[in-house]
């Protein structure tokens, strides 16, 4: 039976949230309006407005791809080439209406927007509009991008969405946010599929949710994961080795530093320009009165995977991360980038050491640029603060 806008969930099989798909739209004025099926990954995606509306949308494709479930999974991209991810995107439209985030309504587009994100395969919806704009790749700040916008005036799901029953029984606890974020990471949900889940109310005490726009939903679920993990990690033993890996993800290249030393992830980046090197750094824990926006929302991505793998490997450390770009093409793809990169140099065959001089000498040989273009000969392991442009990290360091 078809899901339209207003009534029931329904109920789905057991299975993980497993793949996404997402969509972009430009703002359009609706003329005259005609059906149109169009199939999402699913995909959400929520963008501020003029708080409490927001401008909640699906994110679908009018063509069906038997490729569509990956078209907003970016665990699935890694081998992919640019152009590859670029043209997925592209060809997701953001079918979007107006929200009010606080009194959630109107209610019947909340409980569509929410089966929608729940849902576990692609699903197919109908919506009336006008007639579809040209398809263009818009960056997002901070997200990933996506394609052309365009005003709804209904949306109604006419496949039978499939409803994982472990984000159903968590979405409906009265906990907070942070917690339930915690035990979907526990059954191995991705940080897409659980900021989704937080952008469309369904995280957090059941008498204060509201729709929240994505980009600030990954925000919170990650400073929520990053303070959880250093709960977890507080009891836990330092590490005693050094270890250094590295990974290159569409040209951009990541040198991950781990040294023994309390949690702690630092991330730093060097961008080359016609005009030169420009460099940015997050210190955690460190405040400054200059605010790079692009670099605060790189450094917590980059922090997710550090501390993902801490708390898997048990064990603290203190993390350098550094990555070098050399195409700023690569921008448009947002933080996505900086999360597959660290994993992937996390993942890689790490060189060990023993000791701090020799871990030094390696890095120094492995580091691209060369060490100094980073530190300004001055020591890695002592001060950075004098050689970049400083970006707070607001994530808290001990709760």
């Amino acid at each position: 039976m078809p899901f339209k806008a207003g009534s029931e969930f329904s109920k789905g099989k057991a299975m993980a949230l497993d793949q996404v798909h997402t969509t972009q739209m430009q703002l359009g004025r609706v003329v005259s309006s005609r059906q149109i099926t169009a199939f999402s990954p699913p995909g959400i995606a929520i963008e501020a407005a003029r708080y409490p509306f927001l401008m909640a949308g699906v994110l679908a494709s009018t063509e069906p791809s038997e490729y569509l479930s990956i078209f907003d999974h970016p665990e699935s991209w890694i081998g992919l080439d640019r152009e590859a991810i670029m043209s997925m995107r592209r060809q997701l439209y953001r079918f979007f209406v107006p929200i009010d985030a606080r009194a959630m309504e109107p209610k019947s587009f909340v409980e569509v927007l929410q089966t929608i994100a729940l849902s576990v395969s692609p699903i197919a919806i109908e919506i009336e509009s006008a007639n579809l704009p040209p398809r263009n790749l818009s960056a997002l700040g901070g997200q990933l991008p996506a394609g052309t916008s365009v005003e709804i005036n209904s949306l109604e799901i006419v496949s039978n969405p499939e409803i994982s029953r472990v984000a159903k029984r968590i979405t409906e606890l009265d906990i907070s946010a942070a917690e339930a974020a915690w035990k979907l990471f526990d059954y191995d949900y991705s940080l897409d599929q659980v900021s989704r889940l937080m952008s469309v109310g369904l995280l957090g005490r059941l008498d204060s949710r509201r729709f929240v726009p994505t980009r600030g939903a990954y925000k919170a679920v990650i400073d929520g994961f990053v303070s959880r993990c250093l709960i977890e990690l507080s009891d836990k033993p330092i590490s005693s080795t050094f270890k250094i890996g590295r990974a290159e993800v569409l040209g951009d290249n990541f040198t991950v530093f781990a040294q023994p030393g309390e949690p702690r992830v630092d991330y730093f980046k060097i961008e080359r320009t016609q005009q030169g090197f420009y460099r940015d750094v997050s210190l955690e824990g460190v405040k400054n009165v200059t605010m790079d926006s692009k670099t605060s929302v790189f450094a917590d991505h980059a922090r997710y995977s550090a501390y993902k793998s801490m708390e898997k490997e048990k064990e603290g450390l203190h993390v350098s991360i550094f990555h070098y770009t050399r195409n700023n093409r690569n921008n448009i793809l947002g933080p996505w980038l900086v999360r597959a990169g660290v994993n992937s140099a996390l993942e890689s065959d790490q060189v060990f050491l023993d000791t701090k001089e020799n871990a030094i000498t390696v890095l120094d040989s492995l580091l691209s640029p060369d060490i100094s273009v980073w530190t300004k000969e001055e020591s890695i392991l002592d001060d950075f603060s004098g050689v970049y442009k400083t970006v707070e990290n607001s994530s808290p360091r001990r709760l």
